[in-house]
């Protein structure tokens, strides 16, 4: 499993698994005392990040869990007395509803009143469903069996909402690839075992515990691609590229590839215009060929890696890379377009077909360059070159076979795109 979330899926799940296992196994007793409060000193953890990186939705989450705990075998649930089969039986349906909305919600800054309303509600609901119960037991206080609560108190209807909260979870991470998807579904998993489950307190404190350490795997991972990987392109981004440099050993190559024109085409058609550009840039350099790795370098600026590899290997490939990019259409809706599909074809000008061309420079160590950020200078240096001697061509610095020049149907397409964009400079 590969891409956003997927550590998460796969941490979530060990934790879940090694919960379950240590509650069969029957925990020593000496660590009774820790689980106890563990699920409510992670949620504290997981609201402090939530509040650092404004995501609202997992300190909900967090306080949903930590709350349910309290209910099952805190002060909460000591109150309730002999209404602990019906409290339980509530609450088997409002965590996974808790839960379940949070795959519909944005996240917000936590400081916000919305978001501030959000999470008391949800820690007031358990306090809410026992007076409820002690009411409807009445002052004689007898056991309130759960079938009198209807379907609020109805293990079948938890059990479905449960299964229903966890496969819509499931969908929408299959969907989005978010980490904070991934770890609801494992929380979703660990709160269906700990609230519908049977025996001690241990192992439900064992499986809320794992539940909120899926949400923290979340948020690490989560905060993981947004310092090493750009939003836009999905592409590892200039951090990550910084550290692998750092680790390079042997032989390599450092190739850079700009986006031609790309100030025009911004200027022309619109920064979304831009953006769909860009990412299509990177889907092609997704594909590039012979273990190339590529990063997003800064703005339309590309860096490609190859590790073990020396200049004269890598020019087939940067050629076949700069020749998909070449190849790629797509369509710019132009401004007068309706957003919607009209009944009626467009009329002729509701959309313009453009392409775009990329211009590579790469280049690899030597005995007068050993250092990374030296053989990136010279990669740069490349590159301009290849901007200077016409654009839409890869120059490779040490090469012993000359970088290929364009055909002439190439050149025609240079001077099109040079009257279209009307740039004569060295972008």
């Amino acid at each position: 499993m590969r891409g956003p979330g997927s550590t998460t899926a796969i941490a979530g799940g060990l934790l879940v698994a090694a919960a379950w296992l240590a509650g069969a196994v029957r925990l020593p007793a000496a660590y009774s005392p820790v689980l106890g409060v563990l699920p409510e000193l992670l949620a504290l953890l997981l609201v402090v990040l939530a509040w650092r990186f404004r995501r609202s939705r997992l300190a909900i989450a967090a306080a949903a869990l930590a709350v349910s705990h309290l209910l099952l075998q805190g002060p909460l649930a000591a109150s309730l007395g002999g209404h602990r089969t019906a409290s339980l039986a509530a609450l088997g349906l409002l965590l996974p509803v808790n839960l379940g909305l949070l795959v519909w919600l944005r996240d917000h800054p936590l400081p916000l009143a919305s978001s501030l309303g959000h999470l008391a509600a949800v820690a007031a609901q358990p306090l809410l469903v026992g007076a409820l119960i002690r009411v409807a037991a009445g002052a004689g206080g007898e056991p309130l069996p759960a079938a009198s609560l209807g379907l609020l108190g109805s293990p079948q209807v938890a059990r479905l909402a449960f299964l229903m909260a966890a496969v819509f979870a499931a969908l929408v991470f299959a969907a989005r690839r978010s980490p904070f998807e991934a770890g609801l579904l494992w929380a979703l998993v660990a709160a269906a075992g700990a609230v519908l489950g049977d025996g001690e307190l241990e192992p439900r404190s064992l499986l809320l515990a794992a539940a909120q350490l899926a949400l923290l795997a979340a948020a690490v991972e989560d905060s993981y691609r947004l310092a090493y990987h750009d939003q836009l392109t999905g592409l590892p981004g200039r951090r990550a590229l910084d550290e692998s440099l750092e680790r390079l050993d042997g032989s390599y190559v450092i190739a850079m590839v700009d986006v031609d024109r790309f100030k025009a085409f911004n200027d022309r058609f619109g920064h979304d215009a831009g953006d769909q550009a860009l990412r299509m840039v990177a889907d092609e350099l997704t594909h590039v060929g012979d273990g190339g790795r590529a990063f997003r370098y800064g703005g339309e600026e590309f860096a490609v890696l190859f590790t073990g590899r020396d200049p004269d290997r890598v020019g087939p490939a940067l050629e076949q890379l700069r020749a998909a990019i070449e190849a790629r259409v797509f369509t710019i809706r132009s401004a007068e377009r309706p957003r919607k599909k009209p009944k009626e074809p467009p009329s002729a000008g509701g959309t313009e077909q453009v392409t775009l061309t990329v211009s590579i420079g790469a280049a690899g160590p030597t005995v007068a360059r050993s250092r990374p950020d030296d053989v990136l200078r010279a990669a740069d240096a490349a590159l301009y070159r290849a901007k200077r001697r016409g654009r839409n061509r890869v120059v490779i610095d040490g090469a012993r076979t000359a970088s290929r020049s364009p055909t002439a149907s190439r050149e025609r397409k240079e001077r099109a795109q040079r009257s279209m964009f009307d740039d004569g400079g060295t972008e």
